[in-house]
Order: C-alpha cells, then structure tokens, then sequence
C-alpha cells in the first residue's frame, strides 16, 4: 500500500507549514500519511498537547505518532545524530526518500510533487512547504479548547479593529535581531497611530525587555500576555500556539526577517504582513 511517512522538523511554525502541505498533497493523492513527530528543545511538547489531532477533524487517514528514540533511525536523516544509520535502515523500508537537501531541491527543481507521487513508500524529512495549500490551514490546525478558549477570552476583551500585530523575534535569532532592529516596529506603530488614534497593538515576542521598552513609548495601547518564553517545555509551546493564534486575529501584522512565525499566524486568517527589515 502507498505511504507517505512525515517528519516535521524545526519550531512550530516550521512544522505546521510542512505538514499543513503534507496533509493536502495525501488528501489530493488519497494516500495515507503517517507524520512521526519528535520533541525536542526546538519543540518540546506533543502534538495533542497543542492542537486538536487530524482524525478528529475529518482527516482519518493521517496519523500522528511521537517520534521515540529508535524512530529517528528510521524517519530521521542520517548525520551524525543518527549514527548514520537510516542510510542502511531506511532503504529496506522506502522506495523513495527525501531529506532536507533533496527536498529544497526538488522543489527548486519543480519535480518535488512528481517525485512524491510517483514513489510507493516514501519518507520525507523537511521544514518546509510546497504547493499551494496556505488556505488549509486554518482547517488543519485548531488548538486544544484551553487554548482556543484563552485566545477568544482575551480578544472579546482587548482587541478592536484597530488592533494591530507585532511580532519581535529575538532571544535565538541573529539574523532577526540584525536585520530587524526594534527602532524599525517603533517607527511602524507611530505611523499606525498617525493613521488612526484608536490604535493599539498586540506584541507577541521572546524578549521580555522589548515590552518593556515598548510599553515606555507607547503605554496601554501595548497588549501582551505573560508567556513562558521556553520552546522547551509544553506549556511554552502552548504560549507559543496562543500568541500565534492572537497575532492572527489583529488586523494585520509587522513581523520580523527570517522568522516564519509571522507567516503562519498571517496565513491563519488571511491578513496583511509587512516584514521589517534594513
């Protein structure tokens, strides 16, 4: 029988947009798909933990597994950490394998799709997306109800239409801090309020200094949740899900360079995004 097995690597939002293409390429193809889901210091919490599980929302024929320690030799690239072992494992169990590098590829090569279907028992390791399935998001990925239910809670009583979204990434991403610095957002949100005196922001960020300097300049039209910023435990990963989810209900959103983050949570709900950069 066909299979695509999936693993998933990286932060959420890197995870989310492979397997959101994942999920409908299956579905278009009628295959099954089996996503092998590690946690690691990148993500750190299982996916129930997070969102509520594909055969719950019509999607029977994904399943999602949590990676165990022997898997990564059989779904994992082989490197280093896997002792190199899926070079000898993973051709016993799949016709057809792709890891990151003939991923990105493929894809640049515009066969990625082709090659997917027409492999037998195929095994993908990727971060990133392909096709055009953006629009699926928001279908296949809804938060556990606590979850979903802290992000209602708090919009109903905070946002208006005028609320707009700033993501900061800071903390573990160079290239976000250099090509991103704080004075372009602070330049951003003054035009905001030019443009419209009832504006307030939403900041979702990993630095708790940058809201504290934001709220100096701009005060309570500063929005914030207290957040565990630790990718590294469950409850930081649902923090990290509740802020994506509420940057995805403001108008639209600033986001920051080299940060996927902000794509997912404009993709969630088809809203602008202007990445700041110099």
């Amino acid at each position: 029988m066909k299979e695509i097995c999936l693993t998933p690597y990286g932060g959420l939002a890197n995870r989310m947009r492979t397997l959101n293409a994942a999920i409908e390429f299956a579905k278009e193809q009628q295959v099954p798909l089996q996503v092998i889901w590690f946690c690691n210091a990148e993500l750190n919490a299982p996916y129930d933990a997070l969102f509520t599980p594909p055969e719950n929302l019509g999607n029977e024929s994904v399943r999602i597994k949590n990676g165990g320690f022997f898997d990564r030799f059989v779904y994992r690239s082989p490197r280093r950490h896997t002792l190199w072992l899926p070079y000898f494992i993973a051709p016993i169990l799949f016709d057809t394998r792709i890891y990151t590098p003939d991923f990105v590829r493929l894809r640049r090569e515009g066969r990625l799709e082709e090659v997917m279907r027409n492999g037998h028992r195929i095994v993908i390791e990727s971060c990133h997306e392909f096709g055009d399935y953006y629009s699926a998001l928001s279908k296949n990925f809804i938060p556990q109800p606590d979850i979903l239910s802290a992000v209602d809670e708090y919009v109903e009583k905070n946002f208006s239409k005028n609320t707009v979204g700033i993501h900061i990434r800071r903390t573990d991403n160079t290239l976000a801090i250099q090509k991103s610095p704080l004075s372009l957002f602070i330049d951003a949100m003054q035009r905001e309020i030019d443009g419209c005196e009832d504006t307030n922001f939403y900041v979702a960020t990993d630095d708790r200094e940058t809201k504290t300097e934001l709220r100096k300049i701009f005060g309570n039209r500063i929005l914030t949740i207290d957040t565990v910023c630790n990718r590294n435990s469950v409850e930081g990963m649902k923090d990290a899900v509740k802020e994506m989810w509420l940057l995805s209900r403001t108008s639209k959103i600033y986001g920051c360079f080299y940060s996927s983050y902000s794509v997912i949570a404009s993709k969630l709900t088809d809203i602008p995004l202007e990445i700041l950069e110099v």
